[in-house]
């Protein structure tokens, strides 16, 4: 099977799970893989999305594409012999996928447990052979993004599943093989990638100089913000932010 064939296999997979993976033509300066290209031999790839907040580390031996065209799908990860795929995705976390997931599983202790719970009942529904849940990393954790995975296949895809859940994003980590065996091999790649997943401060998820996000002013010199101005990007647009609605509330019935 080529690269681009095990890519679109994993990500009909995704859109089967109902991640919001869609293709459209655009590119964002948001996110970036450093270095580009595809360094087998070479320095390590960080993988770094300012919109979602995260960073995460390139196993070594393993080729890496970011993705900006398909939203949701945010890094790619590649390996030839034997046959894997790792894909890092991330999705909004908000009050319809909230109250998308059973009751059940809302009334679970974290985030994270109850994302893991839906995910779990919709792969049994797919008729995928699904294993427990287990606790993801200590590194997860002491980085205030406690994770958990578990496996699951159909006798055809081998596939194991990190997850963690932050105020506003659900973050999945899905690594996609051809046999148990195969499987197996990755494990070790896939774990340490997880392990070096982690949220951006504050400081570095702000917009790159240049960019439109980092181009407020303030347009009059006699009148500061502390008095109750609204600061105004150039052109006179005022960057109205509606309140964030929390994503744990209410559901309809």
């Amino acid at each position: 099977m080529t690269r681009l064939g095990s890519l679109l296999g994993a990500i009909a997979l995704l859109g089967a799970l109902g991640f919001g993976v869609a293709i459209v033509v655009e590119k964002s300066a948001d996110a970036e893989l450093d270095p580009k290209g595809c360094p087998l031999q070479g320095p390590t790839q960080v993988f770094t999305s300012r919109v979602d907040r995260v960073r995460i580390v390139i196993p070594r031996g393993w080729c890496s594409t970011d993705h900006p065209s398909y939203p949701g799908l945010l890094v790619s990860m590649i390996h030839n012999q034997p046959p894997g795929q790792i894909l890092l995705t991330s999705e909004p976390f908000t009050r319809e996928l909230y109250c998308s997931w059973p009751v059940a599983c809302r009334n679970l202790s974290t985030n994270t447990a109850k994302y893991a719970c839906a995910l779990r009942e919709k792969l049994t529904a797919l008729r995928m052979r699904v294993g427990p849940s287990q606790l993801g990393p200590k590194e997860n954790e002491l980085a205030g993004l406690p994770s958990v995975w578990f496996e699951y296949d159909d006798n055809k895809r081998f596939l194991r599943q990190a997850i963690a859940v932050t105020e506003d994003r659900a973050l999945s980590l899905v690594m996609s093989a051809s046999s148990t065996d195969a499987r197996t091999a990755h494990v070790r790649p896939f774990d340490t990638a997880l392990r070096t997943l982690q949220l951006l401060t504050a400081a570095e998820s702000a917009a790159p100089a240049g960019s439109t996000d980092a181009a407020v002013v303030d347009d009059d010199d006699d009148d500061d913000d502390d008095a109750g101005n609204t600061p105004v990007i150039d052109g006179g647009i005022s960057p109205a932010m509606p309140p964030r609605e929390s994503p744990i509330g209410p559901c309809p019935r």
